[in-house]
């Protein structure tokens, strides 16, 4: 397999974490300075596709000379669904084949059947895993009071998804890159039953209104009642990634969710990731 292969990341990533640990999984492929088990000499470029604020339908076409890296974040244990919705937009050009690395990103509690699934939708489309990864976030439901992996991906996770890369790089270029191998996880998949849970993230009165909320929701959830001088949040598009809370420049956004209290409790613990090649 030819290792000079472009690499194109595509993601969806509400708070950037998924983005974070795909591109340095990408750099270390690429050998990039602090993904010393990269291939040495490599010349790849790496574009990234960002889809969390692309909710167009337009395909995105992958063919041959590309090697493809997915991140998504996990939901329930699961990929999220509004990943998997713009995910299938992804087409293979004819009478290619694209390798293709898969990896989650979850906050900290489990990831369960989410790279399964994630590795079972690249198949579908059309691309050719060889390795997955399970990393590390900060939960979205993080809170200052009561932190859930606060600050990660950190440093430490940065460099184990570079040396990924590498590896990935290092099998993709051996005989038989694309035999079958483990990923942890189920088949058929964990039913996620939907609470109804109709919280939805709040602004505080005081709101300077400067939309950065609003810019940076990825189902257009968000949007600013200037008569009422109101934040207004649609509970029916809002999927709680909680974006917008991490993105208010005053601290004026938030979400208040007893499950907050039992991941600070029961989740505090550092996990490490979890690669399967």
């Amino acid at each position: 397999m030819d290792i000079l292969n472009d690499i194109t990341v595509i993601c969806f990533s509400p708070t950037h974490t998924s983005r974070t640990i795909a591109e340095a999984v990408a750099a270390g492929m690429n050998g990039k300075p602090g993904g010393t088990d990269g291939h040495a000499g490599a010349s790849q470029q790496i574009r990234t596709v960002d889809l969390t604020l692309d909710r167009s339908d337009s395909p995105i076409t992958v063919g041959a000379g590309e090697t493809v890296v997915l991140g998504t974040p996990v939901y329930a244990g699961r990929v999220a669904p509004e990943a998997v919705r713009r995910l299938r937009r992804i087409q293979v050009a004819a009478g290619a084949s694209v390798p293709a690395v898969v990896t989650v990103t979850y906050g900290n509690r489990d990831y369960e059947d989410a790279l399964v699934e994630l590795y079972d939708l690249a198949v579908s489309l059309g691309l050719s895993p060889f390795a997955a990864g399970a990393f590390i976030g900060e939960h979205s439901y993080s809170t200052p009071e009561m932190p859930v992996a606060e600050g990660r991906p950190d440093t430490l996770d940065l460099a184990d998804a570079r040396i990924f890369g590498g590896e990935c790089a290092r099998k993709l270029d051996s005989p038989g890159a694309f035999a079958p191998f483990h990923i942890k996880g189920n088949r058929p998949y964990k039913e996620v039953k939907h609470s109804g849970n109709q919280i939805v993230p709040e602004t505080a009165d005081d709101c300077p209104l400067c939309g950065e909320c609003v810019r940076v929701c990825p189902t257009g959830a968000v949007s600013i009642d200037l008569n009422a001088r109101k934040v207004l949040t649609d509970p029916a598009l809002c999927i709680r990634c909680c974006a917008c809370v991490r993105a208010c420049p005053a601290g004026l956004r938030t979400y208040t969710t007893p499950f907050t209290a039992f991941l600070h409790e029961h989740c505090s613990a550092r996990r490490d990731p979890e690669t399967f090649l």
